[in-house]
């Protein structure tokens, strides 16, 4: 907690150019976690975090640290998601509440609006705490902290679970735990959470992050996730709720470089595409992947969020393309209004080519409807070197103005009609105005939002 510069003006201001969005406190953490040390608990044996390695055994944060985190989520726009500790256990193996309660209590009496979950990688446990909790026991749990909520007032507030991992594993652990936590609800949750990583921290190599091959596990895990909630037969969405390149704290000089914006990317079309549609990014701050360096510099990931959050909304649509699970890798969206021109309907592309060569697309729209086409505006990000803790929009390093604002972002205007590049190693937003697509006119996208 001592760490985190949640009253530093610059960090309030690098959470607000996110906004909306939620903002997670969770993670291993949250199952060490004592409130007010109200109450004790200790494992057999020391619990070091997976993002910085220090020993968070028992995990203490009081009143007035929650009260921080709250002030800064609320300066920063953002809404915030609260991870309760599920392990703390009465002497016939239920839950013990009361330390839960104490939370809920405090944060309702301090007038906080916040969503709530109850555990962090159930299945898990034995693995990391050698405690078992079966997903039909979680389930319960869940159901007793929906009454919780509920008599605290917190009736509106949104409750996820179960917060698993190893999705697509061989031996279905993650996927089978969420399945059996659905079918053993009473009060269904309001999304399935789970977690993804494409690799291991301590063993990933810069190749890694643009091989193709890295890019098609996520499209898996996501099938066989869906696949397990229809078998449960309960109609619930999912939320990808913690996710990065590489588990264990990222990968040391490349999880918070630029090729790491890549699989960031393609994270965000592909979920987006399935209609998976919220992605929760670790880390903000703190391990080799966060968003955010420790001396408040904005790191390549940051950026690529943030051009995205200007120029993508959240209405999705179909594009057809010849192969999008190679180096090149595409998406289309309506465009966010933010960006628009005069209110006329646009749509974004965006994606990347992963190739060490530059590589020419063809949009079949464009040559349909060439002289309807008003302007392709595009943005290309590249960087000097795939290490590079810095990123160029079209050849000028993104940096923050000397007040907090975002830069100006320059397109460079492109012909309808001249084939369009994309740079080798680079990842681009193309916003195509004057293009007919009834799902982007102004009537649908108001009702859309």
């Amino acid at each position: 907690m001592n760490e985190l510069p949640l009253k530093h003006e610059k960090f309030i201001n690098l959470g607000q150019h996110l906004s909306p969005a939620y903002i997670r406190i969770g993670g291993t953490s949250a199952d060490c976690l004592i409130f007010n040390k109200q109450m004790q608990q200790s494992y057999s044996k020391k619990i070091l975090s997976p993002v910085d390695g220090q020993d968070i055994t028992n995990f203490t944060i009081s009143g007035i640290d929650l009260i921080a985190i709250y002030e800064f989520t609320m300066k920063s726009k953002l809404q915030m998601i609260f991870d309760l500790n599920v392990l703390l256990r009465n002497s016939d193996g239920s839950w013990n509440n009361t330390n839960a309660q104490e939370i809920i209590t405090f944060a309702k009496n301090h007038d906080m609006k916040l969503d709530w979950q109850l555990g962090n990688e159930p299945n898990s446990f034995k693995h990391v705490f050698n405690v078992t909790i079966s997903a039909t026991e979680l389930a319960k749990d869940y159901d007793c902290l929906r009454q919780l909520l509920d008599e605290a007032g917190y009736i509106r507030s949104i409750l996820v679970g179960p917060e698993v991992n190893h999705v697509g594993d061989t031996d279905h652990m993650g996927e089978q735990y969420a399945k059996t936590f659905l079918e053993s609800q009473k009060k269904i949750v309001n999304y399935v959470t789970w977690h993804q990583y494409y690799l291991n921290g301590r063993e990933a190599k810069i190749q890694d992050f643009v091989n193709p091959v890295t890019f098609n596990y996520l499209p898996m895990q996501i099938k066989i996730m869906e696949d397990f909630i229809t078998a449960s037969k309960k109609n619930v969405s999912m939320w990808l709720s913690e996710t990065s390149t590489a588990f264990g704290g990222g990968a040391p000089e490349l999880s918070d470089r630029f090729v790491a914006g890549f699989l960031w990317l393609d994270k965000l079309g592909y979920s987006a595409s399935t209609g998976l549609n919220v992605v929760t990014r670790q880390s903000l701050f703190g391990g080799n992947y966060a968003m955010v360096s420790p001396d408040l510099t904005p790191n390549p990931d940051w950026w690529i969020s943030v051009v995205y959050k200007q120029l993508v909304s959240e209405k999705v649509l179909k594009l057809v393309t010849p192969n999008n699970y190679g180096h090149v890798r595409l998406y289309a969206h309506c465009t966010s209004q933010q960006a628009l021109i005069d209110g006329v309907p646009a749509i974004t592309i965006y994606g990347m080519n992963i190739d060490k060569v530059a590589v020419q697309i063809n949009i079949p729209m464009l040559t349909i409807q060439p002289s309807k086409i008003l302007k392709i505006l595009f943005y290309s990000l590249t960087a000097d070197h795939l290490q590079s803790s810095y990123i160029k929009l079209n050849d000028e390093i993104l940096k923050l103005r000397p007040n907090g604002n975002l830069p100006q972002f320059r397109p460079r205007i492109l012909e309808p009609t001249n084939p369009i590049i994309l740079p080798p190693y680079s990842m681009v937003f193309m916003v195509i105005h004057g293009i007919e697509v009834p799902a982007c006119s102004t009537k649908m996208y108001s009702q859309m939002q």
